[in-house]
């Protein structure tokens, strides 16, 4: 009786140290930050060097490799519990306190891949690229990919304006910069009135605007139908007096912020 408590204690030692396995998942002991929490994995030797959040699902969190190739995955639940955790509070100089990575001279993505790294069995020495390397990987793909957004909400709107025989927009050169600035400008202050407290661009553009913002959504057919379904965002979609656009696309590796800037 004593050998077999014995016995079933060191099995629940074991279970416990085990990380939790899904569909695809490599049986391996967790190191420790990923005890009690799914992670899975979906290459089993490429190192991973960065973490991010996954474009069009919000809820997941990608360990991704130089090439920005996702190698596993975790819940965006998860990731924060973690994070709550293992988080060191640090003073900082002017007043109040930040929630630092374990390790010092680390960003959180930096420690979450070498532990993930670690989790697979690769040294972290074995990572191929640093992270910089893999942010501008990063920053490039999604910049490709905000471009093509803003091109197909602009041919999605000429389409909603035929549909209803009012003349098609043209792309304004200065707009288009203006909305991308108000697409990053709505990431940390969503509101009409711009971060500098003006409600209009700068004195480039001279023509009167209109605008419409939206976030959230993670795709030009997605962000344009709930424009459409608002009665004041369809009205300057549609409006005849306008004669040209702007567009915005902006993600900042969570959540997508959009803008339309209607010249009239």
């Amino acid at each position: 009786m004593l050998r077999k408590r014995f016995l079933l204690r060191v099995f629940s030692c074991i279970a416990a140290f085990m990380f939790v396995a899904s569909a695809g998942t490599v049986a391996a002991f967790a190191s420790a930050p990923f005890e009690g929490y799914k992670v899975t994995v979906l290459d089993k030797t490429t190192p991973a060097v960065n973490v991010r959040g996954r474009i069009n699902d919000r809820n997941v969190m990608c360990f991704v490799s130089a090439s920005d190739k996702e190698v596993g995955v975790i819940s965006h639940s998860d990731y924060n519990a973690i994070i709550k955790k293992h988080r060191r509070v640090v003073n900082l100089p002017g007043g109040g306190t930040y929630g630092a990575p374990p390790v010092d001279g680390k960003s959180w993505e930096e420690w979450f891949a070498d532990e993930f790294n670690r989790l697979r069995g690769i040294g972290v020495e074995a990572k191929e690229f640093s992270i910089d390397e893999a942010n501008k990987t990063r920053i490039a793909k999604n910049a490709e990919l905000a471009e093509n957004y803003r091109q197909e909400v602009i041919r999605l709107v000429n389409k909603e304006r035929g549909n209803v025989g009012v003349p098609a927009l043209y792309a304004d050169d200065k707009a288009m910069e203006y909305a991308q600035t108000r697409a990053q400008e709505i990431a940390t202050s969503y509101s009409h009135t711009r971060p500098n407290g003006l409600k209009k661009p700068n004195d480039e553009l001279e023509a009167a605007i209109n605008e419409n913002i939206a976030s959230g959504q993670s795709t030009p057919e997605s962000v344009m139908a709930a424009w459409m379904n608002s009665p004041g965002h369809r009205a300057n979609i549609l409006a005849r007096d306008m004669y040209a656009i702007g567009v915005g696309c902006y993600y900042d590796g969570d959540m997508f912020y959009w803008s339309q800037e209607f010249l009239w």
